[in-house]
């Protein structure tokens, strides 16, 4: 069976994980300020209309946020799968209009509205 790219990735970034040492020295912490770092070279490459840069730089962001995952998920912190469903709740929560089944697009300033207005109910029981 043919796996996804996404999939292969994953696979990959296991195995960088597992067999690279230089991976495993860098811990969480050290792929933290890497995310970082490429973020702002994103940013940069978006301002210059780089469009190969930023899919370079996007998919260094990807590697480096995937690598963090699993180093969190080898010691035993969260899963990669326990971050992506937390991102996949967290957007449902905060655009509940994307599994409507209404034809009507919301304007900008009701998405921002509705965003802003689940975020302070979130921080509300979080206290």
């Amino acid at each position: 069976m043919m796996k996804t790219s996404f999939e292969r990735f994953i696979k990959i970034i296991e195995k960088s994980v597992d067999r690279d040492p230089w991976v495993k020295e860098k811990k969480v912490e050290g792929y933290s300020a890497e995310i970082v770092k490429e973020a702002k070279e994103v940013i940069e490459a978006i301002k210059k209309k780089d469009n190969d840069n930023l899919k370079e730089e996007l998919g260094d962001v990807l590697y480096d946020w995937a690598h963090a995952c699993k180093l969190a998920e080898e010691q035993k912190l969260f899963s990669m799968e326990d971050v992506i469903n937390s991102a996949s709740e967290k957007l449902v929560r905060r655009k509940p209009y994307l599994l409507e089944k209404k034809k009507r697009l919301l304007t900008t300033e009701e998405t921002v509205r509705i965003w802003k207005e689940a975020k302070a109910k979130e921080k509300e029981t979080k206290i």
